[in-house]
């Protein structure tokens, strides 16, 4: 029996993997070991990963201590923040989570131009601070309990 060394499994493997289509869209990195499908990252990706990184100092949170929030390296959380890699959708969700910040915040930059995302209350409700936020907030209750509110 011919036993197959490294050389010409990966060998076999690319002459099969060869033979597949894949999308344009989709870089394929490989290593000694296996073969990685890269999305290459878009404006889009940009924006987000400058809405993380704006938030994050805000709040005051270094790049080390909100990556080890969300269980990844620290230079992984640099490349969304630049937006260098596609961003995983449960970072995000974890990102948004550990900074109590609304997943929408992230994609406001990325909505504004259609003419379909015209809602101009998440527009100015995205600028407040979280003070403002907090006042808005305050101000809308007092208004909806007042015994002279124009409620019927």
């Amino acid at each position: 029996m011919l036993k197959m060394n490294n050389f010409n499994k990966y060998y076999t493997f690319m002459k099969l993997f060869s033979s597949i289509k894949m999308p344009k869209n989709i870089l394929l990195l490989h290593n000694k070991r296996f073969l990685v499908a890269k999305f290459p990252s878009t404006n889009i990706d940009k924006l987000i990963g400058q809405r993380i990184q704006q938030k994050r100092r805000e709040l005051g949170y270094t790049a080390e201590r909100l990556s080890e929030y969300v269980d990844i390296s620290q230079p992984q959380l640099s490349r969304y923040e630049r937006g260098t890699n596609k961003i995983n959708l449960s970072h995000l969700v974890a990102i948004a989570t550990f900074l109590k910040t609304p997943m929408s915040y992230f994609f406001a930059d990325c909505m504004e131009k259609f003419e379909w995302n015209n809602d101009e209350l998440d527009r100015h409700w995205l600028t407040l601070t979280d003070e403002q936020k907090t006042a808005f907030v305050t101000f809308l209750n007092t208004l909806k309990n007042s015994p002279n509110s124009l409620s019927a």
